[in-house]
């Protein structure tokens, strides 16, 4: 049985890894019970718990806040991180951090692969980058990147069909291409990791399955919810032009991963169409 220590537990991928992690003595944090900008809040608890793992999924994520904050964004996702890393390295306990499509500028024709240089555009993407890097440092030390997560908490198909009771008509972003990620597929994914102990270093995690844009993914989930909403396609730039005084983060056009490196290290990649139907009948 593992000990894992687990930021972010009361996100979306943290209640995910509350199910998945439940016969490992695991502990499950957030800021009420440990500041990761806090080093010494960061010390009692690791002293006291003595983790072999830490799962970082704890994180700034409000993209256009980042925008708006960059100084909480660096603090959370850069400044956070680095103190974690070098608990990490003091205790002997090994990493897993969560990072982001972000980290790249959305511009490549064919999925990244882990080999890819990033490029991130975005305050957010430029502060978990640089939480690549102090994870990366670490001996025995992970990076996954993830895309369009999706779980127990507020999101994009939540999101949607409470429109879809709403309205008849809805405009969505159709020039932003990738794969919705299950945030219990991840969490699976995390935990085939820490089982099977792959080659260390950066790996990709997502759903499987076709390429498509928001409105794509808007389209399934109204239909594999039995809704008759109609979905219009709108380019990012029109949909963001609504709120010319809002700091707006730069979005990738093109966040498809290579899930090559992932399968051959024994980590399960789930076809998002499937992992869509389970969740939709399980919230309905």
């Amino acid at each position: 049985m593992a000990k894992i220590l687990v930021t972010g537990g009361n996100g979306q991928l943290g209640k995910a890894l509350q199910n998945i992690l439940k016969d490992e003595k695991t502990l499950f944090t957030d800021v009420e019970n440990m500041d990761i900008t806090d080093k010494e809040s960061i010390e009692k608890v690791f002293n006291e718990f003595k983790p072999e793992w830490l799962i970082h999924g704890a994180a700034y994520t409000n993209v256009d806040g980042c925008e708006e904050n960059p100084e909480i964004a660096d603090k959370v996702n850069r400044i956070g991180t680095e103190n974690l890393a070098g608990a990490c390295k003091k205790h002997n306990c090994r990493m897993i951090y969560i990072s982001t499509d972000y980290v790249f500028d959305g511009k490549n024709q064919e999925p990244y692969t882990e080999e890819d240089t990033p490029n991130p555009q975005s305050v957010y993407g430029k502060t978990k980058l640089a939480g690549e890097k102090a994870t990366i440092k670490l001996q025995d030390s992970y990076v996954l990147r993830t895309s369009w997560v999706y779980g127990d908490g507020q999101n994009f198909v939540k999101t949607m069909l409470v429109l879809s009771s709403k309205m008849d008509k809805v405009r969505v972003v159709n020039d932003q291409f990738g794969r919705p990620t299950f945030a219990e597929d991840l969490a699976q994914g995390i935990y085939d990791l820490v089982k099977n102990k792959p080659e260390s270093g950066t790996y990709h995690i997502s759903g499987g399955g076709k390429t498509i844009s928001w409105e794509d993914f808007s389209r399934k989930i109204f239909e594999v919810a039995g809704k008759k909403t109609k979905v219009v396609g709108i380019t990012t730039k029109a949909y963001f032009a609504q709120y010319p005084d809002k700091k707006i983060a730069p979005r990738p056009h093109f966040s498809v991963f290579s899930l090559e490196k992932s399968k051959k290290a024994g980590i399960k990649i789930i076809d998002w169409e499937d992992s869509l139907k389970i969740y939709v009948s399980a919230i309905s």
